[in-house]
């Protein structure tokens, strides 16, 4: 074999190579961090990126990067036929309100905000802490599966707990179960 011919085959083999690991860290880059379960929420959000929900007046609420306190997420949706976890869940967010390093944030899920004022002033939530999420986008991206869903993230990003389906306010437990969030968690829900 000609050494020219020996050298474009070594480089064309490099080449092809690199474009198979190329690719292959793009597929895995654009893939989100999940449980073992495959059925489970973003498990970091403190990465780069944007993942809108709409706030009062059209403001949006970025929910991708490092909280720097224990953020609450729970989606429901505002056409459900019982709201008692939602009262129960505002109860807790009254309770908690002076904490500085707990941030609830109750997402909507509905198609306009027509409506939804009334409906959180008869659930007790403030509406400095109700979201919208519109067509249910942000949602699917951060794994919701089920309404209503609760996402707990620690300070630094990382899922703390998941609960799909109605969850357990109850004082004394969730409280204890966020303060132990407030210091990190070890390993992700």
């Amino acid at each position: 074999m000609k050494p020219a011919v020996r050298n474009r085959l070594i480089i064309g083999a490099a080449i092809m190579a690199a474009a198979i690991f190329l690719a292959y860290q793009m597929y895995y880059s654009q893939t989100p961090a999940r449980h073992a379960d495959h059925d489970h929420a973003i498990a970091k959000i403190d990465a780069g990126g944007f993942l809108w929900i709409e706030g009062r007046d059209g403001e949006r609420r970025n929910l991708v990067g490092k909280p720097g306190k224990v953020l609450v997420l729970h989606w429901f949706d505002s056409a459900a036929a019982d709201f008692s976890e939602q009262r129960q869940a505002a109860q807790y967010a009254a309770s908690v309100a002076d904490d500085p390093m707990i941030d609830i944030a109750f997402v909507a899920s509905a198609p306009s905000w027509d409506g939804l004022d009334e409906l959180a002033a008869d659930i007790g939530i403030p509406t400095d802490e109700l979201y919208l999420d519109t067509k249910f986008k942000t949602g699917a991206l951060f794994g919701v599966r089920r309404l209503p869903e609760t996402l707990i993230y620690d300070p630094s990003g990382l899922l703390a707990h998941q609960a799909r389906g109605p969850m357990s306010w109850s004082q004394r437990r969730l409280t204890a179960q966020l303060e132990s969030y407030k210091g990190g968690v070890d390993e992700i829900h």
